[in-house]
């Protein structure tokens, strides 16, 4: 059978779905075509330009900040709302056939398989930090994954890597064409020891640099994000302005601005497109219970609820946290420990969600004041007529972001 066909079939069963609320359509198409043809993505990347994004953390909003800088000068087809597996990569390339570009967002461990299927022009790789270990696998592991994935490249294959994160240097260390980033950032709260030969790495005081004796350290990066200007290896420099708050989304739109400068967008033009972008697929977006008005955020592990917490210290008094320990979410909740928590001292904190008791006390040892409620309702009750920041896992970030407004 013919792919348009196929296509054609998924797509009308991905409506059904809509219309009968059973969701976004987007995982049953994706399916359908893979189990009707599964060359499919192989197919669809065929006289494409792909580029693949993927982290642990990050990889949804990048993917949607390099999606709306590519579209300043292209048509490209993207998965920014986050289905990065298998059937939602077929379901986005499925989209328009004649856009010339694609811009997908990939779970980590994926990766392989979409490097060997897509062919790409360019890779993106954020960072790597422990997710859910009852899902997923150790960070060096993921990172091990990536480097024999990596070694199949295209030879003209470009690699835009992380400088700052050790697993993310030893992963692409080894290709021809790498172009190392920095934000800056300071330390990494998994990377104790060296990820090539597994002695403790010789980390700078303030964080910024690491080594090892066995000669691996951390590179020279040719694009440097240092506040909010970006600099690159041939004296280019463009301030970066980020519609999302938080250091961590102006990190992803410098190397947004970085890969679509690739594909001869301006740094400028990228910058513009960028700044106009002020949620992603729910994330920062307004949502009204009750009385109270919340800015919905998604943390899903340490080093997310780290970013997380440091944005919102400069947001509103009140912070709702919604914790679950679904599938999804992880149903390991001793994460939590690792965690740091005091950003929320001197807060009015509520928490809820499946796991509010685990949540609770892990405050309470912390000795941060707050109350446990039954669900974002009562929440709310509680709260009042105010404005309050609403952090949540995510299970109940993707219920919750279906009734964001902005």
């Amino acid at each position: 059978m013919k792919l348009r066909l196929i296509i054609g079939i998924a797509n009308l069963f991905g409506a059904i779905s809509r219309i009968t609320k059973r969701g976004s359509g987007v995982m049953v198409t994706g399916r359908i075509i893979l189990k009707m043809q599964p060359n499919a993505v192989s197919a669809l990347s065929r006289n494409r330009k792909v580029i693949l994004i993927s982290g642990t953390n990050g990889k949804t909003t990048t993917t949607s900040l390099i999606f709306s800088a590519l579209t300043v000068k292209n048509r490209v087809v993207s998965n920014y709302t986050g289905a990065n597996l298998f059937a939602g990569l077929a379901a986005a390339l499925s989209k328009n056939l004649s856009a010339p570009m694609a811009a997908l967002e990939v779970d980590e461990m994926v990766m392989p398989w979409a490097i060997k299927q897509t062919n790409p022009e360019i890779v993106v790789l954020l960072n790597l930090g422990r997710d859910q270990l009852d899902r997923l696998s150790e960070v060096r592991f993921v990172a091990q994954k990536w480097k024999d994935a990596l070694a199949e490249l295209p030879k003209q294959c470009q690699i835009l890597a992380d400088a700052d994160d050790p697993f993310v240097v030893w992963a692409a260390l080894d290709w021809q064409n790498v172009l190392w980033f920095s934000s800056g950032a300071l330390g990494h709260i998994d990377a104790s020891t060296c990820p090539s030969c597994g002695i403790v790495l010789d980390w700078s005081p303030d964080g910024a640099h690491y080594s090892c004796t066995c000669g691996f350290e951390k590179p020279v990066a040719q694009w440097v994000l240092t506040g909010d200007e970006l600099r690159g290896p041939q004296g280019q420099n463009v301030k970066v302005v980020s519609g999302i708050p938080g250091r961590a989304a102006l990190s992803n739109a410098a190397r947004a601005i970085v890969t679509a400068s690739y594909f001869g967008v301006s740094l400028q033009d990228s910058s513009i497109a960028i700044a106009k972008v002020t949620s992603v697929d729910g994330r920062f977006g307004k949502l009204k219970i009750g009385n109270t008005d919340f800015r919905l955020m998604l943390s899903k592990n340490p080093a997310s609820w780290r970013e997380t917490l440091a944005t919102s210290a400069a947001g509103p008094t009140c912070v709702l946290l919604v914790v679950n320990a679904n599938t999804q979410d992880g149903k390991d909740t001793s994460w939590l420990w690792d965690v740091d928590f005091t950003p929320l001292t001197q807060r009015y904190v509520v928490v809820t969600g499946d796991r509010r008791l685990d949540v609770s006390a892990r405050l309470t040892v912390n000795e941060i004041a707050h109350h446990v409620v039954a669900n974002e309702s009562a929440a709310a009750i509680l709260l009042g007529e105010v404005e309050a920041d609403l952090i949540a896992s995510y299970t109940a970030f993707h219920r919750l972001a279906k009734s964001v407004t902005t």
